[in-house]
């Protein structure tokens, strides 16, 4: 009520000071110059004679005619705001300048006018107007103002329960916060509806209606302002927040929204008001150019007092009370932090020039400048927020997409594995693609015209080149990894099986060799889309092949020899193999080279150029052949009973027998030799498990023997001194030494 009756005092002291310029300006309309009617008779004359009328007429046309040479070509009008601001200001330094003559003169004949309000307050007809137009105001806002407090007194209740309700859903508290603000309206609506009911009453005069009507629309305008600042920010009722403010924060931007609207609202009608009572024009202009000016400074001065705060949001750390903000389910890409980072530290300086920029396309009227300025503003806010919801709802997506890949693990095993590999470089990617995408629409937005260079030939062109390159590139990953998965899959299906070490030796340089066909033909597809001749590059790789074949015959050999050997299946990883004059474990196999670890662990790495024959023990099965020797008195049907005996403990020993295959098998008397009788004999066995069973076989052998009294011979050596024609040996003399005696 108390701010109601200054802003009637005041106006009515306007009022008061423009009503003596109402009649100097009606008076200054009336004094216009008589027109010269013997020129006008002349001119009817002339009219009449068709002559003079085509004469004149012919005259009126030479004088359009240079009046449209003398005319200067129309200039391009700038499409930017920079372009338009330039042009406005250069358009507008006279209009300026007009403006402030006139603020000039005006401020010159302010002590005339209040000499002149003075001599007018001493006339009692002037102060019983003065008294009458104030009664009628002040009557008319305290009506209002009644009705708005008994309007509020009746619904405090309501209110104060809407406000302490504690919903725990947003949606609850979404719907008190608007009913809460619902009956925040029925306040202003009864200031509004009884003021506009009791003004017509009193019967006022047109300046009292134009006065009372300018205080009740910006009052209703600032209460419309203020209700939809309280019901974002909610100073008043903290249970009802929406916004994520601190409590000081949401008073300390209410309050600073209040008395800003105040100033810029009441402002604005008052110098609208005083427009239509009598101020001059350019007076007005002026001031109303101070008006904004004001606001600018406090507007930026609010920017630059809250920029750590706002500062502290863009960066998402935690406000001065410690309550650090709930983080979001999707976690940003770096990327976007390092933007919202570097924009942390700008922001205030991106809003102060924002701000002054407003003012200045207001101020200087720039044709078109203010829409210009509002519709980019709107459309870079617009884009900010889509390109922050779509890179939150991308990133949803992504994880959401590759975690599917889960369900798929046992089908595809190591396939969540895989994905998860590519999860963050797909997702920088296309945080990637939506900034510049942003990017480009902000600087469209703002004249640079860069949209309408992605469409024209040359950008429709760059990007189906990036588009063509970067299928190119996700084609080649994806049949990277279908190649990888069949890989892995045979891999492990024969790792499970055992059924050959083949596959495990060849998938994986098949897998290499994948890789370096995919890599090749990515990177020739690439160069091709970029613009670049492959011919050439081809041609040059034709004629290296031939250098590197001719001048490294040993390494092709190798490579050769290498691959006919694996196609082959002569030897794998972990076969028991002799090549190239050594025996060992097959340790590793590359195109090029085998690797052997003997029984010693000696490793030996062979060019498979070195390998003209393998011995492989590992295929299929072995035998454990045992050559048997016993004394010439002994009966080889007698040796062949205990072989059969000890084959038989074998077979029945848990320990030995899952390596044994097959019977024994007997070959007979193999070799007579100098000291013993040999027999051999077999028995079949799983691959690489001979040589176990041999040993084990002559350990029980020896056994056996012994028990039975079958003689294992020493090596003899037999002196023959030859024989006489008749048959009879030459007689030996022996000759023996006796031991020396002391």
């Amino acid at each position: 009520m108390l701010r109601v009756c200054r802003l009637t005092a005041l106006l009515a002291v306007l009022l008061a000071g423009l009503t003596a310029a109402l009649p100097a300006t009606a008076q200054a309309q009336a004094a216009e110059d008589p027109v010269d009617r013997q020129a006008v008779e002349r001119l009817i004359q002339k009219l009449d004679d068709p002559e003079a009328r085509a004469e004149l007429k012919a005259e009126l046309q030479a004088l359009i005619q240079a009046e449209r040479a003398a005319e200067p070509e129309a200039e391009p009008q700038p499409q930017g705001l920079g372009g338009r601001l330039l042009a406005g200001v250069n358009a507008r330094m006279g209009v300026v300048a007009e403006q402030l003559d006139s603020a000039a003169a005006t401020a010159a004949a302010v002590p005339g006018a209040v000499a002149g309000l003075a001599a007018k307050a001493s006339d009692p007809a002037v102060l019983r107007q003065w008294a009458e137009m104030l009664v009628r105001l002040v009557v008319t806002l305290a009506a209002g103002a009644l009705a708005s407090w008994i309007a509020a007194r009746l619904l405090r209740r309501p209110r104060h329960a809407l406000a302490d309700r504690l919903a725990a859903g947003l949606g609850l508290r979404a719907l008190y916060l608007l009913g809460r603000t619902l009956l925040d309206l029925v306040p202003i609506a009864a200031f509004a509806g009884v003021a506009y009911a009791v003004l017509p009453a009193l019967g006022p005069g047109p300046g009292t209606r134009l006065v009372a009507l300018t205080l009740v629309n910006a009052h209703v305008l600032v209460a419309l302002v203020l209700v939809a600042a309280r019901f974002l920010l909610v100073p008043h009722a903290p249970a009802l927040r929406l916004v994520p403010l601190s409590d000081e924060g949401a008073h300390s931007l209410y309050r600073w929204a209040r008395g800003f609207v105040q100033l810029a609202v009441y402002g604005f009608f008052l110098l609208e008001a005083a427009l239509l009572l009598g101020l001059p024009a350019p007076a007005q202009g002026v001031l109303m150019k101070l008006l904004g000016l004001g606001l600018t400074v406090i507007a930026v001065r609010f920017v630059l007092r809250h920029r750590g705060e706002v500062a502290a949001v863009l960066r998402r750390e935690p406000g001065e009370s410690g309550e650090r903000r709930r983080l979001p389910r999707v976690r940003v890409p770096q990327a976007v932090g390092m933007v919202r980072a570097r924009l942390a530290d700008v922001w205030h300086l991106l809003a102060s020039l924002v701000v002054v920029a407003l003012y200045l396309t207001w101020a200087l009227e720039v044709p078109g400048g203010f829409a210009f300025l509002a519709r980019a503003l709107a459309l870079t806010l617009l884009v900010v927020v889509g390109a922050q919801l779509a890179v939150r709802g991308g990133a949803a997506l992504i994880v959401r997409l590759f975690r599917s890949t889960e369900r798929f693990a046992d089908r595809v095993p190591g396939l969540p594995q895989r994905a998860a590999r590519y999860e963050g470089p797909v997702r920088r990617l296309i945080t990637g693609v939506i900034a510049v995408l942003a990017v480009l629409a902000v600087l469209h937005a703002w004249g640079l015209g860069s949209l309408a260079w992605l469409t024209s030939d040359h950008g429709s062109a760059l990007v189906a080149n990036l588009v063509s390159i970067a299928l190119i590139v996700a084609g080649t990953f994806v049949a990277w990894e279908v190649a990888s998965i069949l890989i892995e899959r045979s891999l492990s299906r024969e790792s499970e099986t055992g059924a050959s070490t083949r596959k495990q030796t060849l998938l994986p340089l098949v897998h290499n060799v994948v890789r370096i066909a995919l890599t090749v033909i990515a990177a020739m597809i690439v160069l091709s889309q970029i613009g670049l001749d492959i011919g050439p590059l081809l041609a040059g790789a034709g004629v290296i092949g031939l250098a590197v074949g001719f001048g490294a015959q040993a390494l092709v050999k190798d490579v050769i020899t290498g691959g006919f050997l694996l196609m082959e299946n002569a030897l794998s990883v972990g076969d028991w193999i002799e090549a190239g004059g050594h025996a060992g474990e097959v340790e590793r196999l590359t195109i090029r080279t085998v690797t052997l670890r003997d029984l010693a662990g000696t490793v030996h790495v062979l060019p498979f150029s070195d390998v003209t024959s393998v011995t492989n023990y590992n295929r299929g099965y072995g035998y454990a052949l045992i050559d048997a020797g016993v004394a010439y008195r002994e009966r080889t049907e007698e040796v062949v009973r205990l072989l059969h005996r000890v084959a038989d403990e074998l077979r029945n020993d848990p320990e030995w027998s899952p390596f044994i295959l097959g019977e024994l098998e007997v070959f007979g008397l193999n070799n007579l030799g100098d000291s013993a009788v040999e027999i051999r004999v077999r028995m079949k066995t799983r691959p690489l498990k001979q040589f176990a069973v041999k040993r084990a076989f002559l350990e029980r052998m020896k056994r056996v023997f012994d028990e039975n009294g079958v003689e294992i011979p020493f090596p003899h050596r037999t002196l023959y001194f030859g024989v006489e024609k008749d048959g009879s040996a030459p007689p030996v003399h022996v000759a023996q030494e006796s031991p020396a005696t002391a």
